[in-house]
């Protein structure tokens, strides 16, 4: 009897600085997308950016439990295997060298990028993949692509009149001809400043100064990581996420999560360290602040032309809401705020991999609808 499943391949790792992040995000999806339903196996791609066999797939899970204790179950939800390691391994796609260099012609089904920052989540691997008409999950091209550059996000949003911190934008071009001028720039923003390359996440380069005569040295650092910087006043208050899931005509919003950091700092090590953020799900505020929360997400989802999935982060200020910056795939364990958002509202794991499967199937739909009607 053949098996009918919807085959789904999700890939994960890539060659960003977050790339044991995504793993752990993508061994995440693997746990979660309903084997009753879906024929799932995962590609590792390493950390030059190239897929892998399913031996090296599985060297690589193997080195990421043995790193890291991350809990992939909420409440009400069980692990299908005691040695979730060797359940992870025997998921690994037995052609997984040859993903994406077969233009697609075997047996892949629907694509789940899991990658977090540049040349996963940027556009990159989904332009590819429309490319070659093959269908995929997650955040779609256009969105991908304006919602990992933080400066095209601030600009597309402050376009239809939707409040942001107050910023500036520094290249390493106008950086390297005249430093001076572009400190100049920056000078009005007044103090303290974040520093955040435009396209990475996770925190990933961010620095903040309280000095003036620190902002170059960061700027500096901050190229070291993109050519593009964006300078950003800091907006004094609690960081929101809103969770969307779909597509532009019927997006699905999660429950507010309020994300508070126990310390100054603000980097990586910081985010991702133990007990290093306080996430409180369902923010604590009331049904009109979550609202004003909710729509402005919306509103940011549909100015970026998002489907798929995404993250909103922003702060609430006197005036009203105040965009932070967008993430196209959000990172995904037991505690992420973005799942715990979810199960807020009685959405629980499998369900809301099943909500990111489906819209991409319907998705894949209308792209060939609309293909074969251009075609007639």
């Amino acid at each position: 009897m053949s098996d009918t499943r919807q085959p789904i391949t999700v890939l994960f790792g890539g060659k960003s600085p977050e790339h044991w992040v995504s793993v752990k995000s993508g061994l995440f999806a693997l746990l979660h997308l309903d084997p009753a339903r879906y024929l799932v196996r995962g590609v590792y791609f390493d950390e030059t950016g190239h897929p892998t066999s399913a031996t090296t797939c599985k060297e690589a899970i193997a080195t990421f439990f043995a790193r890291n204790e991350v809990s992939f179950f909420g409440p009400g939800e069980h692990a299908p295997a005691d040695n979730l390691c060797s359940w992870l391994q025997d998921r690994a796609h037995p052609s997984g060298a040859s993903c994406l260099r077969d233009g697609g012609l075997g047996d892949w089904g629907l694509f789940l990028p899991v990658f977090h920052g540049q040349g996963g989540e940027d556009g990159s691997i989904q332009g590819l993949l429309e490319f070659l008409g093959l269908a995929y999950g997650g955040c779609n091209l256009e969105g991908s692509a304006l919602g990992i550059d933080k400066i095209l996000t601030k600009q597309c949003c402050e376009a239809i009149g939707l409040a942001v911190a107050p910023w500036a934008a520094i290249d390493s071009a106008a950086w390297n001809k005249d430093p001076a001028a572009c400190l100049e720039r920056c000078r009005p923003l007044g103090l303290p400043l974040f520093i955040k390359p435009a396209r990475l996440g996770s925190s990933i380069g961010l620095s903040r100064v309280t000095r003036f005569e620190d902002l170059a040295p960061a700027i500096q650092a901050g190229l070291n990581w993109d050519s593009h910087i964006l300078i950003e006043a800091q907006v004094q208050g609690i960081e929101y996420g809103i969770g969307i899931v779909g597509n532009q005509a019927q997006p699905m919003i999660s429950a507010v999560a309020e994300s508070t950091l126990r310390s100054d700092n603000y980097d990586y090590e910081a985010k991702y360290s133990a007990d290093a953020l306080d996430d409180i799900v369902p923010a604590r505020l009331d049904e009109t602040d979550t609202v004003k929360l909710q729509d402005f997400a919306l509103k940011v989802w549909r100015a970026l032309d998002m489907r798929g999935i995404a993250r909103i982060d922003c702060f609430l200020g006197p005036q009203g809401p105040i965009l932070n910056e967008v993430n196209t795939m959000p990172g995904l364990s037991a505690w992420a705020p973005f799942v715990m958002a979810w199960r807020h509202i009685g959405v629980n794991a499998p369900d809301l991999m099943d909500l990111i499967v489906q819209e991409a199937l319907n998705r894949g739909l209308v792209s060939k609808r609309v293909h074969l009607e251009n075609t007639i």
